[in-house]
């Protein structure tokens, strides 16, 4: 009897526990309290260099600054206070010219742009000492001017070390090695049983493959990530278009890619433009004989185009080298002048600025053009408005320092990566530089 009694008790205690559990789950029980959902109104200023404190208002921000984020064109700037109505954040160095966004209590908010305004430029070398061939880390290393010069994605460079008649890889902790080539020649292969002339533009996919002007050998080259070299268009020197072997070039200079993996070269002796399909077929997109002429596709003329380098809308950039000035030629072939006048030096808007034979030309992500003034000696920056001034370099020389305390010898080529740190072929230093900016 005393088993059934306590059998029943046990089953109206759980009975009673499940009520209660039934009741929470109607709903008896208090809900947490839902935030306010934060808004964004304006900040101020809307420009500045590194280390600027931004004003951010609007409403519900909240005061825990735990649960606040800002960023400047996606990169993390340092929160110094929050009320519930204004957030005060650090500009970050580097950060340049993007839109102003916030995390708050999970909320994701844009703001307005916020210009960054660039005070620092600094130079240094990452590889090279005096002319020779040496693989090795950093300054153990040595080029024999080099030239060409392209960036991947994880931050490795490349190089065509022209009178080395080899393609130079350097990592992003600065150690140096040799992909692809060995003495002067002509060879298909892998590594170093393949053969190069001189070599100077060099360029690289999306897939990582890269593109050589083979200058010497008047042929534009293939290099696989494995180091497989292949010989993608020309033969001999001359002029003809056509698919693969049957084209000509002659002396191809500058290379360039654009997003539907089709090649442009800067053909130096032909005074033309090229374009080469993924399928290796070469056209003529601008260039007639040597000259000066703006103008379409062959009513234009250049004097020995050597730099090139492309932007988001497929508009191409040319260093005119012969003729010192920078070209503008859009998809559909329309050339013309954005910068440069006679053979001199002058800082100014347009044809107002002088170069001295400009060679290299690279662009970053909002649209300023950085050329190496080679027989300037100096790195000059093109914004979209065509505004020329100098980023870095003096006189001719070698040294490492800021803007133009710096020195370079001949700089020929340059290229940029992702966050804005460009890389230089020094060429007569046989070195390979770097400028950051802040």
């Amino acid at each position: 009897m005393k088993t059934i009694k306590n059998s029943i008790v046990i089953l109206l205690v759980l009975l009673l526990a499940n009520c209660s559990c039934s009741s929470d789950d109607n709903g008896n029980t208090t809900p947490p309290p839902t935030l306010p959902i934060a808004t964004l109104s304006n900040i101020s200023p809307t420009s500045g260099p590194k280390t600027t404190i931004v004003t951010i208002n609007g409403n519900n921000f909240g005061k825990d600054i735990s649960k606040v984020q800002v960023f400047f064109n996606d990169k993390g700037g340092t929160v110094q206070s929050v009320s519930n109505t204004q957030i005060k954040a650090i500009v970050p160095a580097r950060a340049f010219t993007g839109l102003v966004t916030l995390s708050v209590n999970g909320t994701t908010l844009t703001g307005p742009e916020f210009s960054y305004i660039i005070t620092e430029v600094h130079v240094s070398t990452i590889a090279g000492s005096t002319q020779g061939f040496v693989d090795g880390t950093g300054t153990m290393a040595q080029f024999s001017r080099p030239n060409g010069i392209t960036i991947d994605t994880g931050g490795t460079l490349y190089v065509a070390d022209n009178n080395n008649h080899r393609i130079r890889k350097i990592t992003p902790q600065g150690v140096v090695s040799t992909l692809a080539g060995s003495t002067e020649g002509f060879a298909d292969g892998s590594g170093t049983t393949a053969q190069f002339t001189f070599p100077t533009g060099i360029a690289i996919d999306t897939d990582g493959t890269l593109y050589v002007t083979d200058t010497g050998n008047h042929k534009i080259r293939k290099i696989t990530p494995q180091g497989v070299v292949s010989t993608l268009a020309g033969s001999s020197s001359g002029f003809a278009d056509g698919q693969g072997s049957v084209a000509q070039f002659n002396r191809p200079y500058g290379i360039a890619i654009d997003t539907d993996n089709n090649i442009y070269i800067a053909d130096s002796y032909n005074h033309k433009i090229r374009k080469i399909t993924p399928e290796g077929v070469v056209s003529t997109l601008a260039g007639n004989t040597e000259g000066f002429a703006d103008g379409t596709g062959t009513m234009a003329k250049f004097s020995y185009p050597l730099g090139i380098t492309i932007d988001i809308d497929s508009n191409l950039y040319v260093t005119d080298y012969e003729n010192h000035k920078i070209r503008k030629i859009t998809p559909q072939g329309v050339v013309s002048t954005i910068a440069g006048s006679t053979l001199g030096f002058a800082d100014g808007i347009g044809t107002i600025a002088q170069f001295s034979f400009p060679l290299g030309i690279t662009i970053d992500t909002d649209s300023n053009l950085y050329v190496a003034d080679t027989e300037n000696h100096k790195i000059r920056k093109i914004t979209p408005e065509g505004v020329v001034s100098i980023l870095a370099g003096s006189t001719e020389g070698f040294a490492d320092g800021t803007g133009t305390t710096a020195q370079f010898t001949y700089p020929y080529r340059i290229t940029i990566d992702t966050g804005g740190t460009l890389y230089v072929a020094d060429n007569s230093n046989h070195k390979i530089r770097k400028i950051t900016q802040e």
